[in-house]
C-alpha cells in the first residue's frame, strides 16, 4: 500500500519511507497539528488480518508509552484508519549502532562504555516500570547526532508480570542475541535483556559476535552450550574491568549476571572513570562458596587435655600419696584452664571488634547510590512521579504557572535529564497551572496588517514568512499553520506565509474609481505606469468622474505598459494646454490665403461643474537606524525594503554606511502599510510592522 503523501486521521502526513522492519513500515510524517515531523510505524499489510499481531503491535505502543526517558525513543500515539494500524513516535535523525559497527569495524572501548550504559540506563527505566525489551540488539539502537543512544522497537515487549514465554513456535527478536533461557523457549525477564546487552557490548568492542552459525539452530545450540571467546583475548588493549563486565552480563546462568540494570550501569560508569579498576565485573562467587576446615595444630591443647592433666582430689593420705600435693596439682591445673578460657574470650572479643569495625568501614566507603535522572516534562504529574519514585526519587511539587501544556503536567523539573544525582534525593517538579484556549481565525486573503490585529485580538501571535506567488496580491495571505478554526493556547505563535507578490517588472494593475484624475496618474508613474488620458460625453454621469480604465483592477500587468483612463467631461471641448501654440513662419512669395470661417453658435449655457476636491498628500514618516554593532566590516551595505499592502514592493533605501555614522533617518510614505525590512550586508537584520 502507497501511503507517501496519504494523510491519516486528517493529521499525519506521509512525506517518505525512511525503513522496514520484519512486522512493519516506518515513515516519516508531518504532525500538522503540533506542526512538527514525526515517524510513524504502519502495520504491514500481511499482518493488518491477523489479531494475534495487530495485539502485540499495540502492545508496543501501550508498553513504550508509558516509558520517559532520554535513552528510549518516545511514543506519542496509537491509531487506525481503516485497515492501516499505525504508532507515531518520536522521530530521531541518527544511524542505527548495527550501522555504525557496520562502517566502522569495532568501536573505541570507551565509547563502547558509553553506549553501553545509556543503554543500560533506558533499560532500568522499562525494568522498574515492568516491562522487558526482548530484542536488544545493535538494530533497535539509534545514535543520534549529539551521540545519544535511544532504544526503539518496543514491538514484542511484555509486562514481567504477565507470560513471557514465547507465543506460538515463533522465534521473536534475534537469534545472535538470544539468552540461553530465550533460545530454549523458557522464561525470560529482565536478566534476560542484560544477556543481550552483554552482546552487543562484545560486538561493539571486538567487531564480531561472539556466536555464529549456518542456521538459527545452530547459533542457539551455541548459546546454551558453548562459551565464548573472552573479548580480552580477541582486542588485548580493553580494560580487563571491562573484559569482565561483559562476561558478567553474558553468563549462561541467570544467577551469574547482573542483578539488574542499574549494577551494570554503575560498573561502566566505574570503568570509564577509572579504566585500571579490576573489582568491576566480579561475581565474589568466593565468598559463598564451601571452604575446607584446616587441621588443629598438633602442639595445641584441647579441652580434653586440660581435664586429663586433673588429678582427683584426695582427702586422706593413702597409698603413700600427699594429700597437699594432690591439692596443688588440681589448683594449678585449674588456674592454667581459667587463663586460657580467658584468653580465648580475649581473642573472640577481639575478632568480633576487628570484623565490626572493617563491616562499619566498608559501609562508609560504599558508594552512594545513584541513577539516572530522566525527562518528564510533559508528562501527567502522576506519570512523572511513577517513573521518578520507581528511580528511587523523593518528588515535591515547586509551584504551578502557566503553560501551554494542560492544567496538572509538568513544565519544568529541578534537575535536567541525564544527570546523575544520588537516590533518594528529592526532584521539585513545576506543574502547569493551565491556558486559556481559543478558536484560530482565518486569515486567508488579509494584509499582514489586518491578521495581525485579528490574531491579537484573541491573544495569539504572528510569525511572517513570505513566498513569491503570482495568484495572490503582494502583501495578502496565502495560507497559515495552523489552519483556520482548529483550537490552540493563547500566546501561541501562528504562522502566515505572505505573498512576496510578482516578479520583476510586473505589478498588479490598481484600482483608480476612487482617484481624481491627477491621482491617477501619479498612480501609475509610480508604479511605472504609463498613463493615457482620454475624455467623453455623458449626461448620465458626474463630471470628471472616472469612467473607464483599460486594464482591470487587481490584473498582472508589465511595468512601462499603457493605462487608458476615459474621464467624464460635460463641457464636451478637450482641455488644451497651457503654452503658446508655435510660431509659423509664412514664405513672403506664397500668398496668404485666410480660411473661411464658419460662424459657431455660441454654446448652450450649462452649470459649472463642481470641482472635484483633491485630496493633500500624506506627509512621509521616518524611522531611525542606529549603525551601532552593526555588520561584521567597518564598511557596510544598509539596504531597507517596503513590502507594502498597497504600494507593493521596493527599495527605499540603500547606501553604504559605516560604524562611525552612528544613526540615520530612513523615510519611507506616510500612508504605508505593512512590513519595513533592514538588511545589512544582504542579511535580515530586523523588520517592522507599520500600519495606519
Amino acid at each position: 500500500m502507497e501511503l507517501v503523501g496519504r494523510t491519516l486521521t486528517n493529521r499525519y502526513e506521509v512525506v517518505e519511507k525512511i525503513g522496514n522492519g520484519g512486522m512493519a513500515t516506518v515513515y516519516k510524517a508531518k504532525d500538522n497539528k503540533l506542526n512538527r515531523f514525526v515517524a510513524i510505524k504502519v502495520l504491514k499489510d500481511e499482518f493488518a488480518g491477523d489479531q494475534e499481531f495487530i495485539k502485540r503491535f499495540q502492545i508496543e505502543a501501550q508498553s513504550a508509552a508509558s516509558l520517559s526517558q532520554p535513552n528510549i525513543v518516545s511514543i506519542y500515539d496509537v491509531a487506525n484508519e481503516g485497515d492501516i494500524h499505525f504508532i507515531v513516535m518520536e522521530l530521531v535523525e541518527g544511524k542505527t549502532l548495527k550501522d555504525i559497527i557496520q562502517k566502522e569495524g569495532r568501536l573505541d572501548w570507551k565509547k563502547a562504555a558509553k553506549i553501553g550504559s545509556q543503554i543500560a540506563a533506558g533499560l532500568s527505566t522499562a525494568h522498574k516500570n515492568h516491562i522487558i525489551h526482548r530484542d536488544i540488539k545493535p538494530h533497535n539502537i539509534i545514535i543520534t547526532k549529539e551521540g545519544i543512544a535511544k532504544i526503539t522497537d518496543f514491538g514484542i515487549a511484555k509486562a514481567a508480570s504477565s507470560s513471557t514465554i514465547n507465543a506460538k513456535s515463533s522465534s521473536l527478536g534475534s537469534v545472535h542475541y538470544f539468552s540461553p533461557e530465550h533460545a530454549r523457549n523458557g522464561y525470560t525477564d529482565e536478566k534476560s535483556d542484560i544477556y543481550s546487552l552483554g552482546i552487543v557490548l562484545y560486538e561493539m568492542v571486538t567487531g564480531k559476535l561472539p556466536f555464529d552459525g549456518d542456521s538459527a539452530v545452530v547459533v542457539a545450540m551455541k548459546h546454551l552450550k558453548e562459551e565464548p571467546v573472552q573479548p580480552k583475548e580477541i582486542i588485548p588493549e580493553i580494560p580487563t574491568g571491562l573484559n569482565n563486565i561483559i562476561m558478567k552480563a553474558m553468563h549462561k546462568e541467570v544467577s551469574g549476571r547482573y542483578s539488574s540494570a542499574v549494577e551494570l550501569y554503575n560498573d561502566l560508569q566505574t570503568i570509564i572513570k577509572s579504566p585500571d579498576s579490576d573489582s568491576v565485573g566480579s561475581n565474589h562467587e568466593s565468598l559463598y562458596a564451601t571452604q575446607r576446615v584446616p587441621h588443629v595444630n598438633k602442639g595445641m591443647a584441647t579441652a580434653d587435655d586440660y581435664t586429663k592433666k586433673v588429678v582427683p582430689l584426695k582427702t586422706e593420705k593413702k597409698n603413700g600419696v600427699n594429700m597437699s600435693k594432690a591439692r596443688k596439682k588440681v589448683k594449678r591445673s585449674g588456674g592454667i584452664g581459667s587463663f586460657l578460657l580467658k584468653l580465648l574470650l580475649l581473642i573472640l572479643f577481639f575478632a568480633l571488634f576487628v570484623l565490626g569495625g572493617k563491616y562499619l568501614f566498608d559501609k562508609m566507603m560504599e558508594p552512594t547510590k545513584t541513577a539516572v535522572v530522566p525527562n518528564v516534562i510533559g508528562s501527567s504529574e502522576e506519570k512523572a512521579r511513577l517513573v521518578l519514585e520507581n528511580l528511587g526519587f523523593v518528588v515535591e511539587v515547586a509551584g504551578y504557572q502557566d503553560s501551554v501544556y494542560p492544567k496538572g503536567y509538568v513544565i519544568k523539573q529541578k534537575f535536567e535529564s541525564g544527570e546523575e544525582i544520588s537516590v533518594g534525593t528529592k526532584i521539585g517538579l513545576t506543574l502547569s497551572a493551565g491556558q486559556e484556549q481559543v478558536k484560530i481565525p482565518d486569515l486567508t486573503s488579509l494584509s499582514v496588517t489586518a491578521a495581525t490585529k485579528a490574531l491579537r485580538d484573541v491573544n495569539l501571535e504572528i510569525k511572517v514568512v513570505e513566498e513569491e506567488n503570482d495568484d495572490v496580491e503582494v502583501g495578502r495571505v496565502i495560507r497559515q499553520d495552523p489552519k483556520a478554526e482548529e483550537m490552540t493556547y493563547t500566546g501561541e505563535i501562528i504562522t502566515v506565509y505572505v505573498s512576496k507578490g510578482l516578479p520583476e517588472g510586473m505589478v498588479y494593475m490598481p484600482d483608480l474609481f476612487a482617484y481624481g484624475e491627477e491621482e491617477a496618474k501619479e498612480v501609475l508613474e509610480a508604479l511605472e505606469l504609463v498613463p493615457i488620458i482620454k475624455y467623453t460625453n455623458l449626461p448620465d454621469k458626474e463630471d470628471g468622474v472616472l469612467i473607464s480604465q483599460s486594464i482591470n483592477a487587481k490584473e498582472k500587468v508589465k511595468i512601462k505598459k499603457e493605462v487608458t483612463l476615459v474621464y467624464n467631461n460635460l463641457s464636451g471641448t478637450t482641455p488644451v494646454p497651457s503654452e503658446e501654440p508655435d510660431i509659423v513662419v509664412v514664405p513672403t512669395n506664397t500668398p496668404v490665403v485666410t480660411p473661411k470661417v464658419t460662424p459657431v453658435p455660441a454654446p448652450t449655457a450649462t452649470p459649472k461643474p463642481t470641482p472635484i476636491p483633491t485630496i493633500a498628500p500624506v506627509a512621509d514618516k521616518y524611522l531611525t537606524l542606529s549603525l551601532v554593532n552593526k555588520g561584521s566590516r567597518d564598511t557596510f551595505m544598509v539596504r531597507v525594503e517596503l513590502n507594502g499592502d498597497i504600494k507593493g514592493r521596493k527599495v527605499i533605501y540603500n547606501k553604504e554606511h559605516k560604524r562611525g555614522d552612528g544613526q540615520v533617518q530612513i523615510s519611507y510614505p506616510g500612508d504605508a502599510t505593512g512590513i519595513i525590512r533592514i538588511y545589512i550586508d544582504d542579511a535580515l537584520d530586523s523588520e517592522m510592522l507599520i500600519s495606519d
